[in-house]
C-alpha cells in the first residue's frame, strides 16, 4: 500500500507542477471567457436602428410607428430630402420611402457604415402595413380583418412512457434534458482525450526509457497500475473542483452586473427538467465513463514499445470517444434502432445515455440499467487490464500495437495452463 502512495504522489505532483496540465485546466476557461466576453460585447454593441419614414399614408405611419422596438425604430419625415440631411448627419441609419399610387412600394437607403437593419422584419411590417391600408380602402372592419387573418391555434404536448404510462415533457424541458446530457457527453469527451493521453503517456515514457525494470524491482506492476490510476483520477477531481469554483464564482458576477448577458438564454432554459436523479445519473455516468476511458489508456500505453508509438497507443482512445461524442450528438436529434443500441455499449453509453434520459427518449430504469452494464464492464475490463498489464510492462515488441497484443494474448493463455507435474 505505502508503495503504491509513492506511484500515487509522483504522478500527482509531477503532472500538477507541470504546464501541460496548466493548458488542460485553463485552456477551456480561457475558451469560454472568450466566448462570453464576445457575446457580452454583442449585446452591448448592440444599438437601435433608427429608419426614416416617407410616405403620403397617415395609416402606414402609424403601423410603422406602432411597430417600432428596441432593435429598429421608425422615425416619420415629411420629405425624403428632409430623411437624407437627417441621414447625412449619422442620426438615420435608412430611410424607406413608400408610395401608394398606383400601388404600394417601397425603396430604402441603407447606411454601409450604420447600424444593420433587419429587411425580414421590415418587410413584415410593410406586408403587415399594406394589409391594413388595403382593409381600409375595402372599408373592413377590425374585426373582420382579424377573422379573415386568423390562423388555428396548433397545441403541442411532448410524452415519454414511464411504467406503462405517459408522462407530459414540455418542448423546454426536454430541450434542457438534452443540454444537460449533451455538456456532460462533451465533458466525458474532453476529459478522455486529455486524461487518457496523460495515462498512456506515462506509461510508454518510462517502457520506452527502459527504466520501467528498475522500478519493477521495488513495486508490483498492480501498485503500480493502481497508484498511476489514483493519480490521474485526483487530477481529475482536482480540475473539476477549479471548475466548480470558477462556475459559482461567475454566476455571482453575473447577478451583480446590471444587465446579464445570459438572461437572454436562461428564458429558454428550463431548470426544473433538470432533476436531482438526472445529475446524480450524469456524476455516476462521467465517473464511470471517464475511468473505463483512463484504463483502455492505460492498456494501450502498456504495449508501446518506445515513445514513438505513444500516438498510436491513443489512436484507438480517440477513435471511441469521437464515435459516442458524434452519437450524442446524432441522439439529440432523434433516435433509431441502432443508436438505442449503442446507447447501451460500454464507450457510447457513457456520452450517448444521458442525452437519451435529459431528452425523455429512455425511462430512468433504462438509463440505471446501462450504467449498470457500464460499471460491470468497467470492473471485469479493469481485471483484464491489470493481467495484460503485468505480462505487457516488461514485453518489448518492435512490430507494433497489434503484435505486442498477440504476444501478450499468447503469454496469457500460456500462464493459465497449468503446469505438468514432475514424477
Amino acid at each position: 500500500m505505502k508503495k503504491m502512495d509513492v506511484i500515487f504522489r509522483q504522478v500527482f505532483f509531477k503532472n500538477l507542477k507541470s504546464k501541460t496540465w496548466l493548458w488542460i485546466v485553463l485552456g477551456p476557461l480561457v475558451l469560454a471567457a472568450v466566448f462570453g466576453g464576445v457575446f457580452w460585447l454583442m449585446n452591448q454593441t448592440n444599438q437601435t436602428s433608427k429608419i426614416g419614414v416617407v410616405t403620403s399614408s397617415p395609416a402606414l405611419t402609424s403601423t410603422l410607428k406602432a411597430s417600432s422596438d428596441d432593435d429598429q425604430r421608425y422615425i416619420s419625415y415629411s420629405s425624403t430630402a428632409a430623411a437624407k440631411r437627417a441621414m447625412a448627419d449619422e442620426d438615420l441609419d435608412g430611410v424607406l420611402t413608400i408610395s401608394t399610387q398606383p400601388t404600394t412600394h417601397a425603396s430604402l437607403i441603407e447606411r454601409t457604415d450604420g447600424n444593420g437593419i433587419n429587411r425580414t422584419q421590415l418587410q413584415s411590417v410593410l406586408a403587415q402595413a399594406h394589409t391594413k391600408e388595403v382593409a381600409a380602402q375595402l372599408k373592413l372592419s377590425t374585426t373582420q380583418l382579424q377573422s379573415l387573418f386568423a390562423t388555428p391555434q396548433l397545441a403541442t404536448t411532448s410524452v415519454s412512457v414511464d411504467k406503462g404510462k405517459l408522462v407530459s415533457r414540455s418542448a423546454k424541458t426536454q430541450k434542457s434534458g438534452a443540454m444537460v446530457g449533451f455538456i456532460l457527453g462533451m465533458l466525458i469527451y474532453t476529459f478522455v482525450i486529455s486524461y487518457a493521453s496523460m495515462m498512456a503517456q506515462e506509461i510508454g515514457t518510462e517502457k520506452g526509457s527502459r527504466i520501467e525494470e528498475s522500478i519493477l524491482t521495488a513495486i508490483t506492476p498492480q501498485a503500480q497500475f493502481f497508484g498511476k490510476l489514483l493519480g490521474i483520477l485526483a487530477l481529475m477531481a482536482v480540475q473539476m473542483a477549479i471548475y466548480g469554483v470558477v462556475t459559482l464564482a461567475g454566476g455571482l458576477l453575473l447577478q451583480r452586473l446590471p444587465k446579464n448577458p445570459l438572461s437572454s438564454l436562461m428564458t429558454n432554459i428550463d431548470l426544473s427538467g433538470i432533476s436531482l436523479n438526472m445529475l446524480l445519473f450524469s456524476l455516476a455516468f462521467f465517473f464511470v465513463g471517464t475511468l473505463t476511458y483512463t484504463v483502455l489508456a492505460a492498456l494501450t500505453g502498456s504495449l508501446v514499445a518506445n515513445q514513438e508509438q505513444i500516438g498510436q497507443a491513443t489512436t484507438p482512445i480517440v477513435m471511441l470517444g469521437m464515435l459516442g461524442y458524434f452519437g450524442a450528438l446524432i441522439v439529440a436529434g432523434g433516435t433509431s434502432p441502432i443508436l438505442n443500441i449503442a446507447s447501451y455499449i460500454p464507450f457510447l453509453s457513457t456520452m450517448m445515455m444521458p442525452v437519451r434520459l435529459g431528452a425523455g427518449q429512455v425511462t430512468a430504469v433504462a438509463g440505471w440499467s446501462a450504467l449498470g452494464i457500464n460499471l460491470v464492464f468497467l470492473i471485469l475490463f479493469t481485471w483484464l487490464t491489470v493481467k495484460f498489464y503485468q505480462t505487457n510492462v516488461l514485453s518489448y515488441s518492435d512490430g507494433g500495437m497489434l503484435k505486442a497484443f498477440k504476444r501478450s494474448w499468447q503469454l496469457q493463455r500460456a500462464a493459465r495452463k497449468p503446469k505438468p507435474v514432475k514424477s
